[in-house]
């Protein structure tokens, strides 16, 4: 399955390369899933391709240096190997179980993995198409913004007597600026919104990877709301899923708010993660949040966290209790169609 194509190559600024304007690519509802999916599928494999190669790119998160850097380095590893018996889509699903670290044998044949994931990547456009279809995924005709599900809770606490008012907000993943949380009725309780991304498609959003922001020095640098939707999962290492929600505890103020959000097959249909789990064990036990708010749509489960004051992460407890993948039950390794998504520290 290739990212799906178009004859426009743009940007999704809507720019050409030759910098001329053009029309916005429209993309089907249907066909947005898809490219999201297949883009973090694609990524998540390279990832752990890096890990096996041992290749190592720093601290850099720009898409055109890094596929810049793996065709230099496939011009130089990759042999004249024959790739007519190599399945790849079967080989990137089994690639966990196929391949270990060290594995000699199999190194032409993971280079040429990797050769067919930036050949993708690369030749359909694959971030570009990735950003506009999780743009067009926040319209509201087409699945909606996750910030209304958030202001929608912030307006039902301060009715409820909660005083909430001029926060200051970090949005981690920022796709537009436009979002419900900016808009001027919320001014009240919004004082200030820093936008950062991976991959910023928008001059208001910074080019920032929040796992290798600095680490905030006093409370002037930290935020009293956080909104983290639809991040977590589609970072590639379990380990650093769990260095991701530990930041949240040193980035937000005391009695801050964090907004989280996942798919709610994260949660529901994991061989080691449940919504007890992350809630009670890793958010509540492990990092002293509590729950404030919790709703679960037919694919997206939304939480309030508010961070309990005078206290710090629970290190001991988090690395006893999730220092790796550990199976809720033993059946669950058997069982067909469950994800493998889990967060270890």
């Amino acid at each position: 399955m290739a990212l799906l194509k178009s004859n426009k190559r743009t940007t999704i600024t809507g720019k050409s390369l030759n910098n001329k304007v053009v029309n916005t690519i429209n993309i089907k509802p249907k066909n947005t899933k898809k490219i999201i999916n297949r883009y973090h599928f694609l990524i998540k494999c390279r990832a752990y391709i890096f890990e096996l190669l041992k290749i190592s790119l720093g601290q850099t998160d720009d898409e055109m240096e890094i596929n810049l850097f793996v065709q230099e380095f496939l011009k130089k590893k990759l042999k004249n190997s024959s790739n007519n018996k190599i399945d790849f889509e079967n080989e990137l699903l089994q690639l966990k179980r196929g391949h270990k670290t060290n594995d000699k044998s199999r190194e032409q044949e993971l280079l040429l993995l990797l050769k067919f994931i930036t050949t993708e990547i690369v030749d359909n456009g694959g971030l570009q198409r990735y950003q506009q279809a999780s743009i067009m995924g926040q319209q509201s005709d087409r699945g909606g913004d996750s910030s209304k599900k958030l202001m929608e809770w912030i307006l039902e606490l301060s009715d409820a007597g909660k005083e909430i008012k001029e926060m200051v907000t970090l949005e981690i993943g920022s796709l537009r600026v436009d979002n419900v949380l900016s808009k001027n009725k919320y001014k009240k309780f919004i004082k200030s919104i820093e936008r950062i991304d991976l991959n910023s498609n928008h001059p208001d959003i910074n080019k920032q990877d929040f796992l290798l922001r600095e680490q905030p020095k006093d409370a002037s640098e930290q935020f009293g709301l956080i909104s983290c939707s639809l991040v977590v999962n589609f970072v590639p290492d379990e380990y650093k899923r769990g260095e991701m929600l530990r930041r949240l505890k040193q980035f937000c103020l005391p009695d801050g708010l964090v907004f989280l959000v996942l798919p709610l097959s994260c949660v529901e249909n994991s061989r080691f993660m449940t919504s007890e789990i992350l809630v009670n064990k890793i958010m509540h036990q492990g990092l002293n949040f509590k729950l404030l708010k919790e709703h679960k749509s037919n694919k997206i489960v939304y939480y309030l966290f508010q961070n309990i004051p005078s206290t710090r992460v629970n290190e001991s407890y988090l690395k006893k209790n999730f220092d790796c993948r550990k199976h809720i039950d033993e059946d669950s390794k058997r069982k067909h169609g469950k994800n493998n998504f889990s967060i270890s520290f």
